[in-house]
């Protein structure tokens, strides 16, 4: 436990309070109510901005700064928790003042100086140093780590989902607090800083360089990320004046960099879809070849406008480039509600890859489509019930797309369009899950649709698809 002296001269005042029966005040919980991941996020407070102010020195991996969160109470509290992994705590400070804390595990629980009443605005400065590590995947054992990887070339990605945020800032690491960001990032020249958002500066120093980037839309933690490499930056116009920027590296072949001029036409064809596009710019970042994620599957993340691609032709495809696109929509503007929820935005992104390849073509050319990937498609759990220890599994990817197409089977074409697009305006930049998707299908079909998804979701062997 590191307190700061300061901050304990109240306590027993506390307890007078308490034995006293006034001066209510609660502690904010440790979790915030997954229900698969008990201990990811907190409650008691919804946090409305982040500014991470961060030097860093990518050869060492060192980094030191702090933490600003912006925040309202939702309840009285006596203190509240952080999530935050194998960092060092220097300091904090609670509207200005002195907060004691103690860090064990994830969990950095802070008590400030003056309880904090319900509804109250308050702002949490944490001061902090170290060495970033990924940790441990809570929701995967394919995917064994997330967060923040260090290449031995010195370079930085940081790849989050689901709860790899806590592994390099203090913050509620849930989709269901989602908060604006700020990220001053200073580094050494060369390096270049690539983070989620639109760049709203840089400040040359003789030997460093800050990059100052920012997020206006609500975001999730896991979505938040800074990239660090010798990058080479291409930027084009994309359709409705939005801005496609990439970060590439300096080795990538042009055979891969050939690939992105597919992304303006993608953002028109997914905007016709599902309505405008939720961001200001968006474009790629590519990782480092070297670090797990690239070395084990070859990934890619949609960090909100600026998806985290592994320098691999897997990854370069046409199908990864417009998945991750389409979380731009389905998981990025609209988060899902609770981790068990994620077919509603990989069933989606994945469903975007089919829309995507018979463009072209007809409902046929998509029938025969949907069928060929059927023949594969190998299911061992209910699309919505995947296990809380590998939930990136088959179920939530292929089994999520054919729910998407059964239920455009069942009411249509026209409305089929209709249901996606009043869902994403519905809860836009909010969070949403399936009960939510559910009742948006219902009210814009007309339909009773409660047997249907349970049909779909709830099983282990898919129905039928419906006859049109």
């Amino acid at each position: 436990m590191r307190s700061d002296r300061s901050g304990l001269h109240w306590i027993p005042f506390l307890a007078l309070c308490v034995l006293v029966g006034g001066c209510v005040s609660r502690s904010g919980s440790p979790g915030i109510g997954d229900p698969y991941y008990k201990d990811l996020g907190n409650g008691g407070y919804d946090v409305t901005h982040y500014t991470i102010t961060l030097h860093v020195d990518p050869p060492t991996d060192a980094i030191a700064g702090s933490t600003q969160i912006q925040a309202q109470a939702t309840r009285e509290l006596a203190s509240l928790n952080l999530d935050l992994v194998g960092l060092e705590v220097d300091s904090i400070q609670v509207d200005g003042q002195a907060a004691a804390f103690s860090h064990q595990g994830h969990e950095l629980t802070i008590t400030p100086a003056n309880p904090l009443s319900r509804g109250a605005a308050f702002v949490v400065d944490v001061l902090y140093h170290g060495n970033p590590q990924p940790i441990p995947n809570v929701a995967s054992t394919l995917f064994a780590q997330v967060g923040w990887f260090h290449s031995e070339t010195g370079a930085i990605s940081v790849m989050s989902e689901p709860n790899g945020a806590a592994g390099w800032f203090p913050c509620n690491d849930h989709p269901r607090d989602k908060a604006t960001y700020t990220f001053d990032i200073t580094v050494p020249h060369p390096w270049v800083v690539a983070a989620t958002g639109v760049l709203q500066d840089t400040i040359d120093s003789p030997d460093q360089m800050e990059y100052v980037w920012a997020m206006d839309q609500p975001m999730a933690s896991y979505l938040a990320s800074i990239n660090i490499d010798r990058y080479v930056l291409e930027s084009r116009p994309g359709p409705g004046g939005i801005i496609v920027r990439n970060y590439l590296t300096p080795d990538l072949p042009d055979s891969l960099k050939k690939r992105l001029d597919l992304l303006p036409a993608m953002l028109e064809y997914l905007s016709g879809l599902f309505g405008p596009y939720p961001f200001d710019e968006y474009g790629i970042v590519t990782a480092p070849g070297d670090i797990p994620p690239c070395q084990t599957f070859g990934g890619a993340v949609e960090t909100q406008s600026l998806s985290v691609h592994c320098p691999k032709h897997s990854m370069m495809e046409e199908d990864p480039l417009v998945h991750e696109l389409a979380h731009q929509w389905f998981g990025d503007d609209v988060s899902i509600e609770s981790w068990q929820d994620l077919w509603l935005k990989e069933g989606m992104a994945t469903y975007s890859e089919w829309l995507w390849r018979t463009r072209d073509g007809d409902a046929g050319d998509l029938a025969k489509l949907v069928a060929t990937v059927q023949m594969g498609f190998v299911q061992d759990v209910p699309v919505g019930a995947p296990p809380p220890a590998d939930i990136y599994e088959e179920e939530a990817y292929v089994g999520g797309a054919q729910v998407f197409h059964a239920l455009r089977l069942q009411v249509g074409d026209e409305v089929f369009f209709k249901i996606l697009r009043e869902y994403l305006e519905r809860y836009r930049y909010g969070v949403a899950g399936t009960d939510e998707f559910i009742a948006t299908a219902e009210e814009v079909s007309g339909q009773h649709l409660k047997a249907f998804f349970n049909s779909w979701l709830k099983t282990t062997e898919l129905p039928a698809f419906p006859q049109r």
